[in-house]
């Protein structure tokens, strides 16, 4: 066999191994995400490593199973939020978030608080409403104007190691 020979087979290998690669990844990516619970808000690209990304979801799960802010229903979990937001408690409310969004929540009804506007969120949350379950672990209100459409929607998912249902968005 001439160098040339040897030096193209090198070349296909190196190739076909990096393709092996790629693919192994893509898959075990699109297993890890639907096996996992993704936060979509989180930028993939801050993560240098497959195992730093992985190591982000772990840490999460482990601050889930500590985590016991919350209501055995999505109604009562509700119900304990606009108790806090009454009391001006922005802190306490934004427990009842998913841990992803607690930071951000915490800022933004700080926000609104120093604003003087929790009282419309307030409002808005006190609407009658309509509850459904729209997948499992996953529970949907929506509230409807005067003409009965629908205005407002907010989602509520299930945290499974503690049994308490989390504000996932408003």
């Amino acid at each position: 066999m001439g160098s040339d020979t040897i030096l193209g087979i090198m070349a296909i290998n190196k190739k076909a191994i990096a393709g092996a690669v790629v693919i192994v990844l893509i898959v075990g990516g699109f297993w890890y995400l639907n096996n996992k619970k993704f936060d979509p808000s989180v930028d993939v690209r801050a993560f240098k490593t497959a195992g730093e990304f992985e190591n982000y979801y772990k840490n999460l799960d482990e601050l889930y199973k500590k985590d016991t802010y919350g209501g055995a229903t999505p109604e009562e979990t509700l119900a304990l939020f606009i108790e806090a937001l009454k009391k001006g408690d922005t802190e306490l409310a934004a427990k009842y978030f998913v841990l992803e969004k607690q930071k951000e929540e915490a800022g933004e009804l700080l926000v609104g608080k120093n604003n003087g506007v929790l009282n419309l969120l307030i409002g808005d949350l006190e609407k009658e409403k309509i509850g459904s379950n729209f997948s499992e672990g996953k529970y949907r209100f929506v509230t409807h104007d005067n003409n009965n459409n629908a205005e407002f929607q907010f989602d509520l998912v299930f945290n499974p190691f503690t049994k308490v249902w989390k504000i996932e968005s408003l």
